[in-house]
């Protein structure tokens, strides 16, 4: 079993879901006590919460929740506060998988450094360490053009691009969704950043969400020094430091108006589906530039929204409605809108069905294990541990805005009996992917059985991806685990300090396009790499170098069939091969970089 998670991970996922819980607290208020998982024996998840330089962080608060829809959410839903070791124990925890983050004051969960990682997840037995590092902080003074000190205005800092220079995609801040404000001098001081290079604008509330109604609503947002969101400086954060006399010239304009409704918000339903919840997300027209936000919570037919204090340009808004159990993910396509001066009436979004991938997963159990190998688990695993995720192949497509505010809906968890729907898909071809509670398991086969005759390729979904179209219900997915599988540990040897990406393929001719059995993951700084619940057969290996440019969305090399044949290239020429057997433990193998 794993015993170490991807901090990054855990963090992303549990600020989508804690963000869901500042939207949605109305709505689901009324499931906190359901009873959602099995009733099976409970166990522990435990870990330490330590700082950059390994010191523990004592009184931070770790928080716990369930992952696979808002029910197994609230009822998984827990809050720890650390030892004056920086230790946790959650306990009485069902089998099932949990988002783990920790929060304290002028600290932030440590950035994602793993180029293509995926979000990793927390079981009962785990050992979780949480690595944070001291937050940047920007601070200065908003003046008007009298010189005189602004008072109550609203600060909303925008990470644009992280330490590395790599633009971020996700501007989502939670530490903006109430805003900050000047004091009665005029000076703002905002800690606990991220590293990074950051916009940093004054104006209307942050993001729609502010609590705190000032006489600067409505007018156009002023940004450092005293620019337009295109003209605007972008201020570095370092971690630990303070970015001193961000001072801003404020500008009284008034901007222009975009207004409309969503239509399909209101459902004329019971229950949930009568508190459903929409959100519509206003960017700048082709990029990820995120403008601002406005929620929509009808109230008999009016689904109306508004954003103010707009200057000229393009802009692209789209409404995304969340999935409370009752009512799936809906999205409307993204409409394009010039303001040329003056407001824009009547930009009305229609809310559409999205697409969903349904089916179960069956494990084959090992019947009689290798002599000489430990096949055992140490624990019981259950079906309902699993997570499984259906991510687009198009490296252009990416989740939107409104996708994170309400958490991700295209993660699914499978019931006792093995059945999943993963949901809130855009057109487009998706591969499965799946993180397992077991370092025994491993994933054999995703097939499309269903598929028409016609169409052979479809019918291999695990190597050729599933596609579906705007809206489409996709059934019988079948998803085969087996018992068995093996595990690989090693090093890179390499001259300095570089971030590596370590593949693992098939070396057998015959499994040149069985995308199940590829894997690759990042190197740790010293160049050691470990790979888990890996079928058993003969791999071949190789490392490449991660160019600091590189997005950290990419997507795995394997789904693309063109760049499956350049690795197999490459490993051959590289030839390190490795063969594990079933059950087999690997711990100390060395490969070299490729050049």
């Amino acid at each position: 079993m794993k015993n170490k998670l991807r901090d990054e991970g855990m963090g992303r996922t549990s600020e989508a879901n804690l963000l869901a819980f500042a939207f949605a607290a109305l709505m689901i208020v009324c499931l906190m006590s359901a009873n959602v998982f099995a009733q099976r024996a409970t166990g522990t998840i435990s870990g330490r919460v330590i700082a950059e330089d390994g010191q523990p962080i004592p009184h931070a608060k770790v928080n716990i929740t369930g992952v696979g829809g808002v029910k197994k959410i609230m009822a998984g839903r827990m809050e720890i506060v650390t030892d004056a070791g920086g230790n946790f124990q959650a306990d009485k925890l069902d089998p099932a998988p949990y988002s783990i983050t920790a929060s304290a004051p002028g600290y932030v969960i440590s950035p994602d450094e793993k180029v293509g990682s995926n979000a990793n997840y927390a079981h009962v037995g785990d050992l979780v360490t949480i690595r944070m590092l001291r937050g940047g902080v920007i601070t200065g003074k908003v003046i008007n053009a009298a010189g005189e000190p602004v008072i109550g205005i609203s600060i909303e800092p925008t990470r644009v691009r992280d330490e590395h220079g790599r633009p971020v995609t996700d501007q989502l801040d939670a530490s903006n969704l109430f805003g900050h404000q000047t004091d009665d001098r005029g000076i703002y001081r905002i800690y606990g950043l991220a590293p990074g290079s950051y916009v940093v604008g004054v104006g209307s509330g942050a993001l729609g969400f502010s609590l705190k109604p000032t006489p600067f609503a409505g007018r156009a947002k002023i940004y450092y020094p005293s620019a337009t969101r295109d003209t605007a400086v972008e201020v570095t954060v370092r971690s630990g430091d303070e970015a001193t006399g961000i001072d801003i010239r404020y500008r009284a304009e008034s901007g222009s108006a975009i207004t409309g409704k969503v239509l399909g918000a209101s459902t004329g339903g019971q229950g949930m589906a009568a508190m459903t919840t929409s959100v519509v997300t206003l960017t700048k027209a082709g990029t990820d530039t995120l403008i601002g936000t406005s929620v929509v919570s009808p109230i008999g037919d009016n689904t109306g929204y508004s954003f103010y204090g707009l200057p000229n340009g393009e802009y692209e808004l789209t409404a995304t409605r969340a999935d409370t159990g009752e009512i799936g993910t809906m999205l409307s396509e993204p409409r394009r809108v010039a303001i040329t001066g003056r407001d824009v009436t009547g930009v009305d979004l229609k809310l559409e069905a999205t697409a969903s991938i349904s089916g179960v997963v069956s494990l084959e159990k090992l019947t009689t294990a290798p002599a000489g190998q430990k096949c055992e688990s140490g624990r019981d695993s259950f079906l309902d541990e699993l997570i499984f995720q259906a991510k687009p192949s198009d490296p252009n497509q990416k989740t939107s805005t409104n996708a994170s505010i309400f958490g991700n809906s295209s993660v699914a968890v499978p019931d006792d009996k093995g059945i999943f729907s993963i949901a809130g898909l855009k057109a487009g071809r998706h591969f499965i992917e799946s993180q397992l509670p077991d370092e025994h398991w491993f994933v054999k086969s995703v097939m499309l059985p269903k598929a028409p005759a016609s169409n052979p390729a479809a019918r291999e979904a695990g190597r050729n991806g599933v596609n579906v179209k705007a809206g489409e219900k996709i059934t019988g997915l079948a998803v085969t685990l087996a018992e068995g599988a093996a595990g690989l540990k090693g090093k890179v040897r390499a001259t300095g300090k570089l971030r590596l990406r370590i593949h693992l393929l098939p070396a057998e001719p015959e499994a040149k396009d069985d995308v199940p059995r590829f894997a690759e993951t990042s190197a740790d700084e010293d160049g050691s790499f470990a790979f888990a619940n890996i079928a058993p057969g003969k791999y071949l290996l190789i490392a490449r170098a991660i160019p600091e440019t590189a997005d950290k969305t990419a997507k795995p090399a394997a789904w693309d069939i063109a760049e499956r044949a350049k690795l197999r290239k490459e490993a051959e020429a590289a030839n390190a091969t490795v063969e594990l057997k079933t059950c087999q433990r690997v711990a100390d193998f060395t490969i070299r970089l490729a050049k």
